[in-house]
């Protein structure tokens, strides 16, 4: 559904003066990207510096006489989209936190051209990477006679592994029960779907989504406990952000409490008595994943919005975004613009709003328009997002700062587009 107040803030913003979901992974053996080792450097040329080596230990990057090692990097298997079938990759090689991705980011068979590599800043605005870092970004290629041919490796055995019964969580072992796994293949691990109290709970609470929670769980934490609650949290195999789940469970009141996301939109099926407090990392998860209010992943098709005593604007909602509700295209004295209206007060006075086609990245610098930091303002004259709406299909993910924040539909965005920018832009 549109947002009612996207008009009214968009007239009001108008009048203003207008100045990625990551796997971590310890090395790259077995990974599937084998076919990306060798050395590169600038123009292929393994004798200058900077240089990046890539195989099954991880990356080592040197430059200036110096080389780091890195074997825990961020793997960003659905950096560009999760219907993508091209051959480029994205690393993270220096994340900082869950939250900070860190200083570069690295794409390998940049631009769909195997043996092709770039590395970009991925600092935020106005912030100067150190020195090693900076010297690090551009484009390189596979130095010859350094590439691996090497075949994945065959496995010994294909067999599944037997399953075993796991302990059943009822409301009197969860502390018992502490540190251990979901899971049918251990003695050690706990069943938290099929048998015991716990489960019985679940499945009273979702009835036929309990197929989903226990998909939206194959990647998971292990039990954890806080403040008397009991909570485990995870995500379906790199769809962190968009299905994922958590569980509360308070053996007090003998009530459980879920958190499910489908496609970007959370539900929360919470006990008839209200719902239970969040552990603070339930709390960080909700903080940094799209909200009950959120649109489903694609999201909905493009559409020219009218402005009452003002041209028509193009206007699409934002789909799995923590923060983003809307964006709006639109020409302001024979300009063309774009807007965007947050979920939530957003920091600083300036920013950088990307849209990811598929690898290719339109960064839009803009600035708050209001004084409640919900309404960003940039001008996009001389960059590619226009012709970028008008040619791509499917969808187009979006980042502020460098951080994930959901996708847009592109469905009816070339007429959509040619229907309100006729105006300000050559179409």
């Amino acid at each position: 559904m549109r947002n009612m107040f996207g008009p009214a803030l968009l007239v009001g913003a108008l009048m203003l003066p207008v100045s990625a979901r990551a796997l971590s992974v310890n090395g790259l053996k077995d990974q599937g990207v084998d076919h990306i080792y060798g050395s590169y450097a600038r123009s292929g040329d393994c004798s200058r510096e900077p240089r990046v080596t890539i195989s099954d230990a991880g990356m080592a990057f040197t430059s200036s006489g110096r080389t780091v090692q890195v074997t825990r990097l961020e793997y960003a298997v659905s950096f560009f989209g999760m219907s993508y079938e091209g051959i480029s990759l994205a690393f993270f090689p220096f994340p900082q936190s869950r939250s900070d991705m860190g200083p570069v980011l690295l794409y390998a068979n940049y631009d769909e051209k195997p043996g092709a590599l770039l590395i970009e800043a991925n600092a935020e605005p106005g912030q100067r990477l150190d020195p090693f870092h900076a010297s690090l970004a551009g484009e390189y290629q596979l130095c010859a006679g350094t590439g691996s041919t090497a075949a994945p490796a065959t496995p010994a055995s294909t067999a599944a592994p037997a399953p075993v019964a796991g302990t059943p969580l009822e409301w009197t072992n969860l502390a018992a029960l502490v540190g251990r796994y979901p899971g049918a293949y251990s003695e050690d691990n706990i069943d938290l779907f099929d048998k015991g109290t716990i489960a019985a709970a679940l499945r009273a609470a979702l009835g036929a989504k309990m197929p989903v929670l226990e998909a939206n769980l194959s990647a998971v934490t292990p039990l954890q406990s806080e403040g008397g609650l009991y909570y485990i949290m995870g995500n379906a195999p790199h769809r962190g952000g968009e299905d994922q789940a958590y569980v509360t469970i308070d053996p007090v009141k003998r009530a459980v409490q879920v958190g499910l996301w489908e496609q970007g939109k959370l539900t929360v099926y919470a006990p008839a008595s209200g719902r239970l407090p969040e552990p603070r990392e339930v709390r960080d998860m909700l903080a940094r994943s799209p909200g009950e209010s959120a649109n489903a992943a694609p999201g909905t098709p493009w559409e020219v919005l009218p402005v009452s005593g003002r041209v028509p604007v193009a206007y699409v909602e934002a789909a799995a975004s923590p923060s983003i509700i809307s964006l709006t295209l639109y020409c302001e004295n024979g300009r063309p613009y774009m807007a965007m209206l947050l979920n939530k007060p957003a920091n600083g006075a300036r920013s950088t709003m990307t849209w990811n086609f598929a690898g290719r990245l339109v960064n839009i610098p803009v600035q708050r328009a209001n004084n409640a930091g919900t309404y960003w303002v940039g001008g996009i004259t001389g960059t590619q997002l226009v012709p970028l709406l008008m040619t791509q299909r499917d969808m187009v993910y979006l980042r502020i700062d460098g951080r994930l924040e959901g996708e847009a539909s592109l469905a009816d965005a070339p007429a959509t587009v040619r229907a309100t920018l006729r105006q300000c832009v050559r179409l």
